[in-house]
């Protein structure tokens, strides 16, 4: 363990709600909000910027293209939409508008709090007023929202996750093993989450899940996740993909970690194809043509970043 660690498996021990209240504020945290990386600066500042409002604060939202299909990004937590620079590049068409947001608290948008809430909401918005989603596009936190939002109402032709976790709770049990809490200590933690954040939620742990309505099966679901994601287990990609029932395809990277997967050429690749590809030929695929079903052998790329890529 490291020291931080060491001393919060040690309060923990000796003091669990004292550690788990301290835990609370770092859980909840957004910290100082990410600026534009370099690398994605030239395309971030070709986007039209506009804003949405969110539960009574500002979204900014940023658009590329003037397109009859809409493509709506999903970054992750404590992010920002300018992280989808290297796929937006990709994806621009003359058929095609490509969406991307920072949620409340992160990017450009104001504020020091946000939830799954926050970002179903945003999604649902996006989609109302563009229309026509060819496909939803999630990473990491992000993936559950998406999740969320299709699950509650909104249409998309197909949907995509990247790093995704399958439910809040692995949230829960990745942050306390990151910082050493016991499992008394983390059981105080998410009854604080929960109070506090999600009062009116019966039961947060089982809506907030990476699964679609039990009779939805005519969506087709893309998985990309890195054998050695350092933030979210790659298990979870297999938890996601065996509670769709529609199509679904899973690539696994070796050596990409949690943020470099956005920028590798070969998963944005995929991503593109998937994407472009006729809905009829994902939603019924040729067997011999499809290596990554989840009842097959997942793809494996290769890492192929270079030197520039953003850290694991």
């Amino acid at each position: 363990m490291i020291p931080v660690q060491q001393a919060m498996h040690a309060l923990s021990r000796v003091a669990p709600p004292v550690a788990a209240e301290i835990a609370y504020r770092q859980f909840v945290s957004l910290g100082a909000a990410e600026k534009v990386h370099p690398r994605d600066a030239a395309i971030h500042a070709r986007a039209r910027i506009g804003a949405l409002d969110v539960n009574g604060g500002p979204v900014v939202t940023y658009t590329w293209g003037t397109g009859p299909e809409t493509v709506i990004l999903v970054h992750g937590w404590r992010s920002r939409g300018s992280r989808w620079a290297t796929l937006i590049a990709a994806l621009e068409s003359p058929e095609r508008t490509v969406i991307a947001f920072d949620a409340p608290g992160n990017g450009d948008s104001p504020g020091d709090r946000t939830t799954v809430l926050d970002y179903a909401a945003i999604v649902r918005l996006l989609a109302a007023r563009n229309g026509n989603v060819q496909a939803v596009v999630g990473h990491s936190f992000g993936v559950l929202a998406s999740f969320l939002a299709v699950r509650e109402g909104v249409s998309t032709a197909r949907l995509v996750g990247i790093s995704g976790m399958a439910s809040a709770t692995q949230l829960l049990d990745t942050f306390s093993a990151q910082i050493g809490l016991t499992e008394r200590a983390k059981h105080g933690l998410g009854e604080r989450f929960q109070r506090r954040v999600f009062p009116n939620e019966s039961d947060l742990w089982h809506r907030f899940v990476a699964e679609l309505d039990p009779t939805e099966n005519r969506i087709p679901l893309l998985l990309v996740h890195d054998d050695g994601d350092p933030i979210v287990p790659v298990a979870q990609v297999d938890l996601i993909a065996q509670a769709h029932l529609g199509a679904v395809r899973v690539e696994r990277t070796t050596g990409l970690g949690h943020h470099r997967i956005l920028n590798d050429p070969d998963v944005v690749g995929a991503i593109r194809d998937f994407i472009d590809a006729p809905v009829d030929s994902l939603a019924h695929p040729d067997p011999a043509a499809l290596d990554a079903q989840v009842s097959g052998q997942p793809h494996r790329f290769e890492s192929s970043a270079g030197p520039g890529g953003q850290p694991a």
